[in-house]
């Protein structure tokens, strides 16, 4: 993360520049959407760990306490000057899980490549006890975000302007008939 700069900004600004890295190698007009994230511990950031030995540091640091993981993603047009920016938030608590699994866990290198040194996609979902905000922000790309930022740039709508399918079905569930009391004979 650059010296001296918020979070929040910080993830959008390696988000912006991953996206830049990109764009360069792709024809004009080509839409480039990357992301980057960052999970706040108790202790400060916490990018990747790289090592075994700083995953399981790391980890031991978020067991049984709160986090928040920040997903910066910026989406531009290749070769012009439209680009957008945004960050999502959501808030994670881990469970008091064992030095076991944690040590399961890490021996697996699953976590040596994530932020905060845990999927929550794979394996280290069984250490999250609850998410506070989109789930999606905590995989790495906050698809709604990502979606309203390609708007914002000139992409064309990428979803149906018909009413929303999961609004649909909510409206046509009919309530569960009220549980009966067993008789007695």
């Amino acid at each position: 993360m650059p010296d001296g700069v918020c979070a929040d900004l910080a993830v959008q600004l390696v988000a912006r520049q991953k996206a830049v890295a990109v764009a360069s190698t792709m024809p004009p007009g080509t839409f480039v959407i990357a992301a980057d994230t960052v999970v706040i511990g108790p202790n400060g950031p916490l990018g990747k760990p790289g090592t075994r030995e700083r995953a399981r540091e790391m980890l031991t640091d978020l067991r049984g306490k709160r986090h928040t993981v920040l997903t910066g993603v910026c989406v531009l047009r290749a070769q012009s000057e439209d680009e957008a920016l945004g960050v999502s938030r959501s808030a994670v608590r881990m469970h008091q899980f064992s030095d076991e699994d944690l040590d399961t866990y890490v021996a697996s290198g699953e976590p040596l490549d994530r932020a905060g040194a845990y999927a929550i996609q794979g394996g280290g979902g069984d250490f999250v006890e609850a998410v506070a905000g989109r789930v999606d922000t905590v995989v790495g790309l906050d698809v709604g975000l990502a979606l309203r930022l390609l708007g914002e740039v000139g992409f064309p709508d990428p979803l149906p302007k018909t009413t929303d399918v999961s609004l649909m079905a909510s409206r046509q569930r009919r309530s569960p008939a009220p549980l009966r009391t067993p008789t007695r004979v």
